[in-house]
C-alpha cells in the first residue's frame, strides 16, 4: 500500500511524529508532500519516508493556487498512491481536487480545526466554502474529535454520514511513556528555580501559541481576579506570540509586568514545564482537539478548558478536569479558584486524566486504529 500525506507547510507534519515510521514498519510506503523547506527533508528523513515539495500558499492566491494545482496533479499521476491523506485547509482544498483529477483511488481529508468558527463576514464565507469544497472532493473525511465532527455537520461542511473519527479522537494520540510525570519528578525543583517560581507555589499553566484566539485576554482577566485571593499562585505561559493573531498589547504589558507571571517563549519540549504545573488551562475560542490538555492529563495534571468543540472531548467535566464557557473570564476565574483551593480535587482529576489517556489515547492504540482505517478504505476501493 502506498500512502501520501500532504500538508500546506512542513511544520504540520510534526503532529504525525512516528506515524509514517510505524506505517513503514507495517509494510506501507509513505510519501510526505508539503511546501519546500529544509524542515520537510528533516522530517521525512526521521520518519524513513520520501519527501516531495510543491509550493502552496497558505492564503487564497488564485494565480499561485492554479499553478500549485497543476503541479500537484502531475505529482500524483507520477506517484500513483493508493491513498491520499490531506491535512490543513489549503492542502485539503488543492490536494483533494488534484487527487480527483489524477484519479487517486482514495482521497482523505482530515479536519484538524475549523478556522471559520471565529471568522466573520466575507472571510467566514470564504473559509467555509473552501472547507466544503475540500470535503466534497474527498472520498472520506476525518475529524480529530467527535464534537468537531458534530459541529462540521451542523454547519453543513460535511454531508451526514461522510465524516468519521478515528477511535476517541486526536491526531496522533499521546506518547504516554514520554508524557509521564515520574520521569520528571527530579526536575521540578530545578525548572521552578530557573523560572523564579517558589517551590511551594501553586502554578496555573498555559501551553500553546500566545494569540488572541487562545483566550489570553480572558486568562489575564481571570488572573487579575484570583491573584490576590491566592497569594501563593503563579501563572506560567509556555509559548510565543504570533503577528497574525496578536494579543492586545495592553494585555501583554499587564502580564509581562507582573512578577508572578512567567512567559517562556517557544519551547520545543514542554514536558518539564507541564511537570511543574498544578493546573493546565486552555481558554481557547476554537480548537480541533485540545492536544495539550491530553498531554497534561497524561502527566497527571488537572486541566481546565473552554466548553467548545474539540476541547470538550479532551476534558471530561468533573472527571479529568473542568469546563467553563468560552469568552467568560469570570467563569474561568471561578474555575481556577476552585482548583487552586482544592489540592485533593486536583490530584483526583490528574489521576483520572492519566487513566483515561492510557485507555483511549495511547499512541500505539491510535496508530493501530489509523492502520485499520487505511487498510479498510484501500480494500473498499479495489
Amino acid at each position: 500500500m502506498k500512502l501520501l500525506h500532504a500538508t500546506t507547510v512542513p511544520s504540520t507534519l510534526r503532529f504525525l511524529e512516528g506515524h509514517a515510521k510505524h506505517l513503514g514498519e507495517e509494510g506501507t510506503q509513505v510519501v510526505l508532500l508539503s511546501s519546500p523547506a529544509a524542515e520537510l527533508e528533516e522530517i521525512a528523513a526521521s520518519e524513513g519516508a520520501r519527501a516531495i515539495s510543491v509550493d502552496m500558499k497558505r492564503a487564497i492566491s488564485p494565480a499561485a493556487d492554479v499553478v500549485a494545482l497543476a503541479r500537484l496533479v502531475r505529482v500524483l499521476k507520477k506517484e500513483r498512491p493508493e491513498i491520499l491523506h490531506a491535512h490543513t485547509p489549503k492542502a485539503g482544498l488543492l490536494v483533494t481536487l488534484a487527487g480527483r483529477i489524477a484519479r487517486v483511488p482514495v482521497c482523505v481529508y482530515q479536519i484538524h480545526g475549523l478556522r471559520f468558527a471565529t471568522a466573520t463576514g466575507a472571510q467566514r464565507v470564504l473559509l467555509k466554502t473552501a472547507e466544503r469544497v475540500a470535503c466534497a472532493s474527498a472520498h472520506a473525511v476525518l475529524c480529530v474529535s467527535p464534537s468537531a465532527l458534530e459541529y462540521a455537520e451542523a454547519e453543513h461542511i460535511i454531508c451526514p454520514g461522510k465524516g468519521r473519527v478515528i477511535g476517541a479522537g486526536t491526531i496522533n494520540g499521546v506518547d504516554t511513556a514520554a508524557f509521564d510525570a515520574s520521569r520528571f519528578a527530579g526536575t521540578v525543583a530545578t525548572t521552578r528555580h530557573e523560572l523564579e517560581i517558589p517551590a511551594s507555589a501553586t502554578v496555573i499553566g498555559f501551553v500553546g501559541r500566545v494569540v488572541r484566539d487562545k483566550g489570553i485576554a480572558e486568562l489575564a482577566d481571570a488572573w487579575q481576579e484570583i491573584r490576590d485571593i491566592h497569594p501563593d499562585a503563579h501563572l506560567l505561559l509556555v509559548g510565543a506570540p504570533e503577528e497574525t493573531d496578536p494579543v492586545d498589547p495592553r494585555v501583554m504589558e499587564t502580564l509581562e509586568e507582573d512578577p508572578r507571571v512567567h512567559i517562556t517563549g517557544f519551547r520545543a519540549d514542554v514536558r518539564p514545564f507541564l511537570a511543574s504545573m498544578d493546573v493546565l488551562v486552555l481558554p481557547s475560542y476554537r480548537e480541533g482537539f485540545g492536544q495539550t490538555l491530553l498531554e497534561a492529563s497524561s502527566m497527571g495534571v488537572a486541566t481546565a478548558g473552554s466548553d467548545i468543540p474539540g476541547i470538550r472531548d479532551a476534558v471530561v467535566h468533573d472527571r479529568t478536569g473542568l469546563l467553563f464557557p468560552a469568552h467568560d473570564s469570570r467563569s474561568l476565574a471561578r474555575c481556577l479558584d476552585r482548583l487552586l483551593g482544592d489540592a485533593r480535587l486536583r490530584a483526583e482529576l490528574g489521576a483520572e486524566g492519566r487513566r483515561r489517556v492510557l485507555a483511549e489515547f495511547d499512541r500505539p492504540l491510535v496508530r493501530e486504529q489509523f492502520l485499520a482505517f487505511y487498510r479498510d478504505v484501500a480494500r473498499r476501493a479495489r
